[in-house]
């Protein structure tokens, strides 16, 4: 039975979604459907309702010439997810993907508006609230996360980007050599490169070319009203009543359709200049621990 050999990690909001979709066309990559969340058992972000033997299943219909993979974006912050992982898929290799911090942020808190896993519109207060948070208070009802625990440490934004002791756990984990580090810049300014380093790295055929083309733009909720409707009903109890297969798909396809004729693609708003300021000011440790960790010199993302 064929198991996953490489981990698409994260970051949330580093161009994961682009890099699954290029992989998802590649003839000799295998992955099934983008953010199983299967490991990572301190995390509360979209826990999985299947067992060991079901998510294995995923890959049953991978062929025999084909690298079977796993895309997922919270594993990087996780600290259980690396020993689980390298304990299950030993020899397995991760991609992490990683942003300027302040600019992650920003993204990251425009995309959980959208979704509705966040309802303080302003940036400076959602900081804010980051310490209440961590204690289980002013966490909106996620209709994302249906009958499960809030997803909350989606809403940890400074966890979130706390890059230098994510990268050392699953350097640790996996080995030195079988993570690959990938920056946002990077994947941007020359994106061929960028594949080219990850299909080398994953044991893939280094000859397919997908289109390059930009993936996950930035989002709005063209009706916040219609929005919770079409979630609520989406992650609503009928998930647990409908049975998986094709009927489960036709739903989600259906609700998906729906959600985008609700949906307005827009340049994200600029964060307001002293916000920026002082994020950008606490932050800058972080990111120096991180080019100590990588050897990497970020001095852009510190302007």
């Amino acid at each position: 039975m064929p198991r996953p050999t490489f981990f698409v990690l994260g970051a949330p909001k580093c161009g994961t979604t682009a890099l699954y979709q290029w992989l998802s066309t590649h003839p000799g990559v295998f992955l099934p459907a983008k953010e199983l969340h299967q490991w990572g058992g301190d995390l509360h972000h979209r826990r999985p309702l299947r067992s060991q033997a079901e998510y294995e299943a995923l890959w049953d219909a991978a062929r025999p010439d084909q690298v079977p993979g796993e895309v997922a974006v919270w594993y990087l912050m996780s600290e259980a997810a690396p020993e689980e992982l390298a304990t299950f898929s030993p020899g397995a290799r991760g991609i992490a993907m990683l942003r300027s911090p302040a600019e992650l942020i920003e993204s990251l808190h425009s995309q959980l508006l959208y979704s509705g896993e966040e309802d303080l519109p302003d940036l400076g207060a959602a900081l804010a609230a980051e310490a209440d948070r961590r204690q289980g208070r002013r966490i909106p009802r996620s209709t994302h996360a249906g009958l499960e625990a809030p997803p909350d440490e989606c809403l940890q934004y400074r966890r979130v980007v706390d890059f230098a002791p994510q990268v050392r756990r699953w350097r640790r984990a996996l080995g030195p050599d079988r993570l690959l580090v990938l920056l946002h810049d990077e994947l941007k300014a020359d994106p061929a490169g960028t594949w080219a380093r990850v299909v080398d790295f994953i044991g893939a055929d280094p000859a397919f070319t997908p289109d390059f083309s930009t993936v996950n733009p930035n989002k709005r909720a063209k009706s916040q009203a219609a929005r919770k409707l079409i979630q609520g009903l989406r992650w609503g109890p009928w998930n647990r009543l409908v049975p998986r297969g094709r009927l489960r798909t036709a739903f989600r396809q259906g609700f998906e359709r729906l959600q985008a004729l609700n949906t307005s693609y827009e340049r994200r708003p600029a964060a307001d200049p002293a916000v920026r300021a002082a994020l950008q000011a606490e932050l800058r440790p972080g990111i120096e621990a991180l080019e100590a960790e990588l050897g990497r010199d970020l001095s852009a993302w510190k302007r």
